[in-house]
C-alpha cells in the first residue's frame, strides 16, 4: 500500500515537473520573441528619427527668408522698394 502511494506521488511529481518545464520553455520562447520585436522597433524608431530630421531640415530650408525672397524676385517678379514715394492726390 505504501509503495502504491509513493508511486502515485512520484508520478504526480514527474507530471508537475514536466508541466513546469514546458511552461519555462514557452516563457523563454516568448522572451526571445519580445527581444526580436524590441530590436525591430528600435531599428524602425531610428529610421523614423532620421526621416523626421530630414523633413525638418527640408522644412527649414524651404521656409528660410532667403529662399522666400529669391522666389519672390525670380518667379513673382517682385522688386525691392528702395525709397518711399509720396503720392499726393488732388481734390
Amino acid at each position: 500500500m505504501k509503495q502504491n502511494i509513493f508511486v502515485y506521488f512520484l508520478l504526480i511529481n514527474i507530471l508537475l515537473l514536466l508541466c513546469l518545464c514546458l511552461e519555462i520553455i514557452k516563457i523563454r520562447w516568448q522572451f526571445s520573441q519580445e527581444y526580436e520585436n524590441n530590436a525591430y522597433l528600435q531599428v524602425a524608431n531610428n529610421k523614423l528619427i532620421e526621416i523626421n530630421f530630414n523633413l525638418k531640415t527640408e522644412y527649414y530650408h524651404l521656409s528660410s527668408p532667403a529662399k522666400v525672397e529669391r522666389h519672390a524676385k525670380e518667379i513673382l517678379n517682385m522688386v525691392e522698394i528702395s525709397k518711399a514715394t509720396i503720392i499726393n492726390y488732388e481734390k
